[in-house]
């Protein structure tokens, strides 16, 4: 498969595998004070959950906007008695693991510095702390997008038009819990698109006359993502496609 990449990118392949493995290799070394952390952190989101966090997803992704006859016909209900226990501990080992990795990072500093993957001492240390709180606020940026604006339209739509059919709206639990989480981890990942396109330009791995010539298919994606994931009607659409495409460009 490599002799298909360009010789750059195989490379930049291969020292990514290669940096990954150094990284695995010394969590073992490190194990204990990892997975503390990673405990830690599912623990406290599995209570948070418990406590305080579907009230509130309920009140500002769904019954926000809904007017009272809509609110009162509108339910999230467990189909199962399984169902809330074994999402939150999902939820919470998705979270402990991504709140995991820059522990394991930074315990894994050496292997990285000695494979050219970690800032040297030239690289200034606030240019260090400019990117990552890029890459933090262009994550809350697009989780924020889908939070406060995407969700409660489209479930406002969905639940008034099933009220206006003479139809319950009833959600799953699970089934809604985890289209907010994957369709707001899309969100996040999308508003990257800046500093991705940047990097790898920069870098080499993907040529930036690529990104200008083949505008036209990321387009067409982005609005094939938004047809799938949106509600059919066109002022849905443009709550999703045109904010990732401005993003792209």
């Amino acid at each position: 498969m490599s002799g298909a990449l360009p010789e750059n990118t195989a490379r930049s392949l291969a020292n990514g595998r290669a940096a990954v493995g150094s990284m695995l290799s010394t969590a073992q070394t490190h194990l204990k004070k990892v997975f503390l952390v990673f405990v830690t952190f599912m623990m406290l989101t599995i209570w948070a959950l418990r406590a305080f966090v579907w009230d509130q997803l309920k009140r500002d992704l769904v019954y926000q906007r809904m007017d009272v006859g809509t609110e009162e016909a509108t339910e999230i209900i467990v189909t199962t008695p399984f169902d809330v226990i074994l999402l939150q501990v999902k939820i919470g080992v998705v979270v402990g693991a991504l709140l995991s990795v820059p522990v394991l990072v930074y315990f894994s500093r050496d292997a990285l510095r000695a494979r050219g993957y970690w800032p040297s001492g030239e690289v200034p240390r606030w240019k260090v702390w400019s990117f990552v709180t890029i890459i933090f606020l262009l994550i809350l940026l697009g989780v924020s997008y889908a939070y406060f604006l995407f969700f409660p339209i489209m479930f406002d739509f969905l639940a008034a038009n099933a009220v206006q059919a003479g139809f319950k709206p009833t959600w799953s639990i699970v089934l809604w819990t985890e289209f907010i989480f994957f369709l707001s981890l899309s969100f996040g990942i999308a508003a990257q698109l800046p500093l991705f396109m940047s990097v790898t330009a920069r870098s080499g791995i993907i040529p930036y006359e690529t990104y200008r010539e083949k505008w036209r298919y990321a387009v067409v994606g982005i609005f094939v993502f938004g047809a799938v994931f949106s509600p059919l009607t066109p002022s849905h659409r443009l709550c999703g496609g045109p904010a990732r495409l401005a993003v792209f460009h």
